[in-house]
């Protein structure tokens, strides 16, 4: 969580060291890989992966605080571009277990 939170406070231009929004940053995170699962994506926190890293953040760009209209609208563009082009693909797409077997 702390690196996504740190990644996640650059974009968005916040000082790494104010704790003050370190709240709703975690929560919209959290919310961010939840709605990536959602979509069948395998998304965790612990991800170091660029592509997975950039959806999450874009998530909370488009969903924090009161910032420009336009930031949140091009933000939940690219999020939704992003959960496109990783739903596409077998790489991060959640396995399913066949209980048949």
């Amino acid at each position: 969580m702390e690196k996504l939170k740190k990644i996640t406070k650059q974009c968005l231009s916040i000082i790494e060291t104010s704790t003050i929004k370190d709240e709703e940053i975690e929560m919209l995170i959290r919310a961010g890989i939840a709605d990536l699962k959602r979509q069948g994506i395998n998304a965790s926190e612990k991800t170091e992966d660029s592509l997975l890293q950039s959806a999450i953040v874009m998530f909370v760009k488009s969903n924090f605080g009161n910032t420009d209209i336009k930031e949140k609208e091009l933000a939940q563009k690219t999020y939704s571009l992003l959960c496109n082009n990783l739903s596409l693909s077998s790489e991060y797409k959640i396995k399913e277990v066949d209980n048949n077997a």
